[in-house]
């Protein structure tokens, strides 16, 4: 999660934000299509990279929250409150 909200609407958010730009970009700026739909292709996909840096951090836990703990085999896995 970034700010609350969960990856795919950030990568959601980022696809379409790179598509405005690249509409934008032909269209106001007469820049050729094949060189900005290659260009966009490649921060689509380093944006998205980011994002999955971000996002994929190391999980928190919060007084109260309950966690699973997963034990060595034989043992039983439990719920347990921080």
């Amino acid at each position: 999660m970034i700010l609350g909200r969960p990856t795919n609407l950030w990568l959601g958010f980022v696809t379409a934000f790179v598509g405005l730009a690249s509409v934008s970009a032909v269209t106001i700026f007469n820049a050729d299509p094949e060189v900005v739909a290659t260009l966009s292709g490649g921060v689509v996909g380093l944006l998205g990279a980011l994002v999955a840096l971000i996002a994929g951090g190391t999980p928190t836990v919060n007084s109260g929250d309950t966690v699973n703990v997963v034990t060595p085999k034989g043992q039983d896995n439990y719920q347990t409150v921080a």
